[in-house]
């Protein structure tokens, strides 16, 4: 994090005069960023009548250079697939993409009905299909009916429909670079390893403001030892907890309605008391849904997404509260493993953590003040600073 990935891709793409580049990015003030600062006529797709992908579409045809959002890049279709291969373009992803996730725009009792009907069968892959017969259905389900064309639904244990983004699409490309930290923690990653997609780890070094790639290495982390102030004293200890407190489950659960009360008082006591915290110095976060149950006078504007990447709206804050023990969505997880692959649940939750922690100040080198109530994810940070989780995935692999 911090270490240029955004200012090379800028320098690559100035100086790659004859390619065509396709930059998506999670949010739109990157997009601006993009325009805004290479020397090539970048364009954003709007809403004229036909919709963005309309919009990418014709873009993608004229072999336009194109800035754009993760959400649209999931909904590419055909036309967009013909017009990217036809067009030689060089992708750039600025942060992993979610490329498999629950899919929730469906009751288990809608899919039920749909396979009763005859509309849907479920391969033996756990595709979702949608009857050739029935494709001129015009229905509530047309969404379905998209995505079971394109082969992106898949049913999880009877119970559950994960969206998949099609692997296929990643091959259209002449070049993919992809700009995260912590890709070995990722889904994309394990998404790769799965469909066979070859890559190659590289890092980013800086001289005289000129970024290149270079061999991959692991940063010392160790650095950091004196300049992130993990809270240790008896917040920690007044709230009940085994190693999965905090997650979304332990929320769920109505026996621990105290303890997330508990937590509310400690927040206003970490930032109020302990560290004496104005408003504007302040960044913290929780599972959206329990936002309401914890934000509190003086802090609660200051809310930022657990999962929040690749913005810098929040680099002068060093007062953060970190209220999440993060996990691998259980279907998710399921989707891996019935294909033999296992996913390392301490390496995705730590690079979650890293990467919300690096919205701060952090990221300019000076130091912060952090509370993590999960004892699990702030001993994940712990081993982080002190090198030790990586050595132990190392020797894992």
């Amino acid at each position: 994090m911090g270490s240029g990935k955004t200012s090379w891709s800028i320098q690559h793409i100035n100086r790659e005069k004859f390619d065509n580049f396709l930059y998506i990015t999670p949010f739109l003030e990157e997009v601006e960023r993009i325009i805004e600062n290479t020397d090539r006529e970048f364009k954003q797709p709007i809403n004229k009548g036909n919709g963005k992908l309309g919009a990418i579409n014709e873009m993608l045809a004229c072999q336009d250079d194109i800035a754009s959002t993760h959400e649209l890049f999931k909904h590419l279709d055909e036309e967009s697939r013909e017009n990217i291969k036809n067009g030689h373009y060089t992708l750039i992803l600025d942060e992993v993409l979610n490329v498999v996730e629950p899919y929730d725009n469906i009751r288990n009792d809608d899919m039920k009905l749909l396979k009763d009907s005859g509309c849907v069968t479920v391969d033996e892959d756990g595709f979702v299909v949608w009857n050739k017969d029935k494709l001129n259905y015009d229905t509530k389900y047309n969404d379905i009916k998209i995505l079971a064309d394109n082969r992106s639904l898949i049913y999880i244990n009877q119970k559950l429909l994960l969206w998949r983004y099609p692997p296929e699409i990643f091959e259209l490309f002449d070049k993919v670079y992809i700009l995260t930290y912590l890709f070995e923690a990722s889904i994309l990653k394990n998404y790769f390893d799965l469909y066979k997609i070859d890559y190659e780890q590289k890092s980013i070094s800086e001289k005289d403001g000129q970024y290149r790639l270079t061999n991959y290495y692991i940063p010392d982390t160790s650095v950091f030892l004196d300049k992130i102030n993990i809270y240790n004293g008896k917040l920690n200890d007044n709230i009940y907890q085994k190693i999965n407190g905090l997650s979304v489950t332990w929320f769920r659960a109505k026996i621990n309605q105290d303890g997330i009360k508990q937590i509310k008082k400690n927040l206003y006591n970490y930032f109020s008391n302990i560290v004496n915290a104005k408003s504007n110095t302040i960044m913290w976060t929780t599972f959206k849904d329990y936002k309401p149950k914890l934000k509190g006078k003086g802090y609660s504007s200051q809310f930022v997404s657990y999962n929040c990447r690749s913005t810098n709206k929040y680099a002068d804050t060093y007062n953060l509260a970190y209220c999440v023990n993060v996990y691998l969505h259980p279907g998710i997880t399921q989707f891996f493993l019935q294909r033999g692959i296992t996913m390392n649940e301490d390496l995705y939750g730590l690079s979650e953590m890293i990467q919300w922690i690096w919205r701060s100040r952090i990221r300019k080198g000076e130091s912060i003040n952090i509370y993590i109530p999960s004892m699990r994810m702030r001993n994940l940070l712990f081993d982080w600073m002190k090198m030790n989780l990586q050595y132990q995935h190392k020797k894992a692999s």
